[in-house]
């Protein structure tokens, strides 16, 4: 392999955690080639939660700054009764979050995170980031990949030290190395939308007064989550419910009519909310990878959702990816020649997090969903317990600053 190889890592896919990476490898001394197939990149998907531990190290690669003016920095987490509209808990974020865990918690859409991490990636002259350019096979050897990449008129091959598949939870890299292997149907949809914020039911400001915040409401077998994005002009809903298996259909229009039946008893805002975004309900089935994997090989690398996609419950899988990237820049900043220990090191540690962190979603699903006798003893819980024991027990998430990496 020759030197300028060597030092040049291959990333497959231009989401979060490829554009994250090639920022976080780049700070280390790598020189980084992205590929993404799509021939733009467009507004697909919708908000995220963004934790401490995941803005923390956006600040590190320079990233939150340009995020800020067009995300929303909440006061406050409410989790309300989805029947009655009481609240059961509020947590205080804002100055309380920033002072506590040294990093905001913030929420935006994902594509204005994918756009701030765009930027970045365009402004670095180590990283050369090309649109409409699928990586359609990959060979590794002891010393190197050697991908090929469907140019549209073309078939190219690039050689570098790693090839990183940051492709989604539909991997193709992944599925060319394991061809039995699958992400499986949670049995679980989430129901996306969004309105104004001038759309917005006042009803839903009279329930809770303060708009800027997110809001979990909760009841039997579905939730409902609501928060501003868009520096506050816009509105972002994401219902959860259990549906049928779609296969591997990735979002399509949704039923208005189906959702508000699955909220049915529900307290008169949410069925507000439902009927004012009316024709805007996307449908998303959620899978998850039941068995993650970082490592196809010594030179080929799994990150994000192709490495270990997970249910939102924890509202925790961008924040995920992000440590991914970071996580490994850090691995990779040793010699070459230590490279095998550093990511098996790096598997096992971060295998370790995505357990925790998908023990706490499992946790928030049966919270959330429990109904009857379950439903009035976590009520009575949730009321009991000060906002105090609920912040610390989210200290070893949003505290979290194990990845190693800093600028």
């Amino acid at each position: 392999m020759t030197a300028s190889a060597a030092r040049q890592i291959i990333i497959s896919g231009a989401g979060v955690a490829g554009l994250t990476a090639a920022l976080a490898l780049a700070a280390k001394g790598f020189k980084i080639a992205v590929f993404e197939k799509a021939p733009r990149l467009s507004e697909v998907g919708a908000g995220l939660q963004l934790a401490p531990n995941a803005t923390r190290l956006l600040a590190r690669l320079g990233v939150l700054d340009r995020l800020l003016p067009r995300a929303v920095t909440p006061d406050a987490l409410y989790l309300q009764d989805g029947t009655r509209g009481t609240t059961l808990l509020r947590m205080a974020l804002g100055d309380a979050a920033g002072a506590r865990w040294n990093a905001p918690y913030l929420v935006c859409h994902r594509a204005d995170l994918q756009s701030a991490l765009a930027a970045a990636v365009n402004e670095h002259p180590a990283i050369s980031l090309r649109l409409g350019s699928n990586v359609v096979s990959h060979e590794t050897g002891a010393d190197g990949t050697t991908v090929r990449i469907d140019a549209g008129d073309r078939i190219e091959e690039h050689r570098g030290a790693l090839l990183l598949a940051c492709d989604g939870v539909w991997s193709a890299r992944r599925a060319a190395v394991e061809h039995d292997r699958s992400a499986a149907f949670t049995g679980y949809i989430a129901w996306r939308a969004s309105l104004t914020a001038e759309a917005l039911p006042q009803a839903f400001r009279a329930v809770l007064p303060e708009a800027n915040s997110v809001s979990a409401w909760l009841g039997r077998g579905v939730h409902f989550i609501v928060y501003p994005v868009k520096a506050g002009k816009v509105f972002n809903f994401v219902a959860i419910t259990k549906g049928r298996d779609p296969g591997r259909e990735w979002s399509s229009k949704g039923d208005g009519v189906a959702l508000a039946a699955a909220f049915s008893g529900w307290h008169p805002v949410i069925h507000a909310i439902i009927k004012a975004a009316a024709e805007q309900w996307t449908f998303w089935p959620l899978f998850q990878i039941d068995r993650p994997r970082f490592l196809l090989s010594e030179r080929t690398v799994l990150l994000g959702d192709a490495a270990h996609a997970m249910t939102p419950f924890a509202a925790q899988g961008a924040a995920m990816a992000i440590e991914d990237a970071c996580a490994l820049a850090s691995a990779l900043a040793g010699d070459e020649a230590g490279w095998p220990a550093t990511l098996a090191r790096f598997k096992d540690e971060r295998l370790k997090r995505i357990a925790s962190v998908a023990r706490r979603g499992n946790l928030n699903r049966f919270a959330y969903h429990a109904a009857g006798p379950l439903a009035l003893g976590r009520n009575m819980l949730l009321r009991a317990r000060s906002p105090e024991r609920f912040v610390a027990d989210l200290d070893w998430l949003y505290g979290y600053d194990g990845t190693g990496f800093s600028e």
